[in-house]
């Protein structure tokens, strides 16, 4: 054995917020109506999860760093819960017993995801509490948080793993979901799910298909993990998006009209068209009375002021109304400053409002500016490139919904420029690493494709598409 330094136990609340969005995923794949049935059903089996694991790693090769286990029990969840939505359970049963057992098939293959580790981290490692100086074993003390009770533990890795030993894992599965969890469940189903649990790694006669969706979720996480150390690529985060990205998702586009003054010599030449329409009023005659000479031709001397003296006036001419029909147009001025002799006030022909009216002043602080969620939208044109074609629905016909969304999405990441796929002269080759990022394993794709002979070859590195399911990830050039 080799000894390593004391750790840490880490508290169930506290892995749990670590991995709050995965968790997040997994509650809207549950799609319960009430939230305390997610919580009896799902949420409490992670959290006795995060308690059996606390801040074990998973091996010494895979998810090995503290809380490992269960990071790997959460992703091997999400992505059984990911492969198992295309699937169909119970095919050779009734219509209504099929549609009543369904639900228990989805929740079996969670189960199944959350407990197959459970064996995992004892195979590789002895815990060695250091209050007391005992070793751990999950058959007879349980979890591992509780019998730790805050204490420091110190962690030995064997020299040879313990063979892996179903039987014992399904043990241990039985003691963290309990037996009130599965008291509705039909016998099949139970069957299929402790056969499903800590699976085999390949395909096997009269395999479930509980055992098959569990198997290749095991070997997306494992792979994703592994390509993750070597550098490859980091492990792919699946955010939740948040409130204002919905709204703005679903809410129309809304461009602001252009402003009046956009350019500070268009906001001088309107500032200075207010000031002389102010002039023009003050020298306006009563209504029904003559104009005198010096209202008829005014010599109008205008002082230069600085900004912060003439805001005031400006502000106040802008702040009076002035009738439409009374509002005289303003003189000309002439090359000495003065006004011409025989231009008189004349009324208004166009009835458009000053635009100065809806300009903020110098020295006024200015409206703040509402935050339009629908503003964050992506560009029309990346939209329109990222666009199903027409006979998306055509083509993939009978295609389970998981494989719909994965052409969408590998759609929008190749217009986008994230993903990389690549036509040749038999078809569109995409990458099998490439396939697995998007939770969809490339045999269950392969298989799919095979069906309704869209698939042209599967080599061991990419998947070569039918020129017709190429064009609806990537339009070929001519």
């Amino acid at each position: 054995m080799s000894m390593t330094t004391s750790h840490k136990p880490g508290a169930s609340d506290e892995l749990m917020r670590l991995h709050d969005r995965r968790v997040a995923l997994i509650r809207q794949a549950a799609n319960e109506a009430r939230d305390a049935d997610y919580q009896a059903r799902w949420g409490d089996v992670l959290a006795r999860c995060a308690d059996w694991f606390s801040s074990l790693p998973y091996s010494p090769m895979l998810y090995r760093e503290p809380g490992g286990a269960f990071r790997c029990t959460v992703e091997t969840a999400f992505y059984a819960i990911r492969l198992a939505g295309g699937q169909k359970f119970g095919t050779n049963l009734p219509s209504e017993q099929r549609r009543r057992i369904e639900p228990q098939y989805n929740h079996a293959v969670f189960l199944a995801a959350v407990c197959s580790g459970l064996d995992e981290p004892y195979r590789h490692f002895t815990v060695v509490r250091e209050s007391d100086w005992t070793e751990w074993n999950p058959a007879g003390h349980g979890a591992l948080g509780p019998w730790l009770a805050g204490s420091a533990y110190a962690l030995h890795r064997r020299a040879q793993a313990l063979p892996v030993e179903r039987m014992r894992t399904a043990l241990l599965a039985q003691n963290l979901i309990g037996h009130s969890l599965l008291a509705g469940y039909e016998a099949s189903v139970l069957a299929e799910l402790f056969g499903a649990i800590n699976p085999i790694d390949r395909p096997h006669a009269n395999e479930s298909l509980v055992h098959k969706v569990l198997r290749q979720a095991v070997a997306v996480a494992a792979d994703f993990d592994r390509k993750a150390q070597q550098g490859v690529y980091e492990p792919v985060q699946y955010p939740v998006p948040a409130a204002i990205h919905v709204a703005a998702a679903v809410q129309p586009v809304v461009t602001p009209a252009p402003s009046p003054a956009s350019t500070p010599a268009a906001a001088a030449a309107a500032a200075a068209g207010a000031g002389a329409a102010a002039s023009g009023t003050a020298a306006m005659p009563p209504a029904g009375a003559p104009p005198t000479d010096a209202q008829a031709a005014p010599s109008v001397t205008v002082p230069i002021a600085p900004p912060s003296t003439a805001a005031a006036p400006n502000a106040t001419a802008a702040a009076t109304p002035v009738a439409p029909t009374q509002s005289p147009a303003p003189a000309s001025p002439g090359p000495t400053g003065a006004t011409s002799a025989d231009s008189s006030p004349k009324p208004a022909v166009s009835t458009k409002p000053d635009q100065q009216m809806g300009l903020p002043f110098a020295g006024e602080t200015p409206a703040p500016v509402a935050v339009d969620p629908s503003a964050m939208r992506a560009p029309a044109a990346r939209a329109d490139a990222s666009a199903p074609p027409p006979n998306f629905d055509q083509v993939l016909d009978g295609m389970p919904n998981m494989i719909r969304e994965f052409f969408r999405a590998l759609r929008e990441d190749v217009a986008a420029g994230t993903a990389k796929v690549a036509w040749t002269d038999k078809g569109l080759a995409i990458p099998k690493r490439l396939v697995g990022s998007f939770g969809v394993a490339s045999d269950t794709l392969v298989e799919h494709l095979r069906r309704r002979g869209l698939l042209v070859s599967n080599v061991q590195a990419e998947v070569v598409l039918a020129v017709r399911a190429g064009e609806l990830i990537l339009e070929r050039e001519a």
